[in-house]
């Protein structure tokens, strides 16, 4: 297995690293932070930064939970697919699960010594979300910033106006001018880009390379992944399942996180046949949420599969997709499988963060309350459902047509030479 790279360095080299970049207990740099702010820490980053040189054959990847998954991670398969000479770099958490990425990939934890080297080195960077500015790292004008972004088709808004998080919004405008490339998968998306921080950010409409697994369905590898999770978490292989999976809330409550997951598999099996399981996973921003998935029958009807790091794999084995406002029932769409909308607080989520456009404007049927989702359940219309899909896709311009990851390697590579 894949274990992060601890390079060699002189006694002195490590004293210089970790004063300037890391690896200095952060709680000793909190309190010299609040007093010196910027003056000494952002400055040095910069001195450490330029006396490095970019290797013009270096791609690093980053993801906003450190992980090995979303577009970044299908972008690097492909990457290792065609077996070139690059050198590939990830950045991750300490004590994480190293077993996904590939063995030729040199790992870093992030905000170490060696991660702000290969940051600064690296000839590109390919992004999910603001991750190479969390730590306001300076980018070098030969160096080139890929952001590939976790949404899709979003439901919920991301503008400054709409986010409650000021520093989130901070480094967003400043990712959002250094950016090179946007990734976008559909029409839709490139005016989300431009009218939030990407005003100017080229951007080239191939398509999500996350999704590519979901438009060409591979019938083998849905019965791969299924078999493996099955017996990570210990269910029947032939169970039918149905994935929820809600988003976060920017005021922490987690009351609307209540359903019925009983009522929920008695529904599906009623409309669907077969015996259902539920794959319950939270937003990691409610990865310590005491959220109750618990049940009332011996039968068990849900397991938390929170720490399983790729929704993708979750959303090519599920049956059915059940979300509030989370973006990821607009890949989702691409398969076609029946989808539901559970959102017992939309008033006040609209007031408070708002959407860009009615949940009602979507192909999925909405429920308010436990009562109401067992309802559109049993009143499933899977021709109509099928014909909003399209409906959907082509009102949203969508660029989706399997090939994204291959495109963007090609750039990628292009750029590298």
């Amino acid at each position: 297995m894949n274990k992060p790279y601890k390079p060699k360095r002189s006694l002195l080299g490590k004293l210089v690293d970790s004063l300037l970049v890391g690896d200095f207990p952060k709680r000793v740099w909190n309190k010299i932070l609040k007093v010196l702010g910027f003056l000494l820490v952002f400055p040095s980053r910069y001195i450490f930064s330029y006396g490095i040189k970019v290797d013009p054959k270096k791609i690093m990847f980053m993801t906003y939970s450190n992980n090995y998954f979303c577009n970044p991670k299908y972008i690097c398969e492909e990457l290792v697919r065609r077996n070139t000479d690059h050198s590939i770099v990830w950045a991750v958490k300490k004590d994480g699960d190293y077993s996904k990425f590939p063995e030729n990939a040199r790992l870093v934890i992030r905000n170490s010594a060696a991660f702000y080297r290969e940051q600064a080195s690296s000839k590109i960077w390919v992004d999910n979300a603001l991750c190479f500015m969390w730590s306001w790292f300076p980018k070098k004008r030969k160096q080139v910033y890929f952001q590939t972004w976790h949404g899709s088709m979003g439901l919920k808004r991301i503008g400054a106006g709409n986010v409650p998080n000021k520093r989130w919004v901070r480094i967003a405008k400043k990712v959002g001018r250094i950016t090179d490339y946007c990734i976008s998968n559909s029409v839709f998306e490139d005016a989300v880009f431009r009218e939030t921080y990407w005003h100017k950010t080229r951007i080239l409409p191939y398509g999500h390379a996350r999704n590519d697994h979901l438009v060409n369905y591979d019938q083998e590898l849905a019965e791969t992944l299924k078999k493996e999770i099955s017996e990570r978490y210990g269910f029947d292989y032939e169970t039918r399942l149905a994935l929820y999976a809600p988003t976060f809330r920017d005021n922490e409550t987690i009351d609307c996180f209540d359903i019925d997951f009983d009522l929920l598999c008695e529904s599906l099996s009623s409309r669907f046949g077969g015996k259902w399981l539920v794959l319950a996973r939270h937003h990691f921003h409610n990865r310590k949420a005491k959220v109750d998935q618990s049940s009332d029958t011996e039968e068990q009807s849900v397991i938390n599969v929170t720490k399983y790091s790729d929704i993708q794999d979750l959303l090519l084995i599920a049956d059915v997709g059940i979300t509030d406002y989370s973006s990821w029932i607009c890949d989702f769409v691409l398969t076609q499988k029946p989808a539901f909308i559970y959102a017992r607080d939309l008033e006040e989520y609209n007031n408070e963060r708002g959407m860009y456009y009615p949940l009602e404007t979507t192909p999925f049927p909405i429920a308010e309350d436990n009562d109401g989702l067992a309802q559109v359940i049993a009143t499933f219309n899977e021709v109509k459902y099928k014909e909003d899909c399209e409906r959907f896709l082509l009102e949203r311009g969508s660029y989706e047509n399997g090939t994204a990851a291959k495109r963007i390697v090609d750039e990628i590579l292009r750029l590298c030479e």
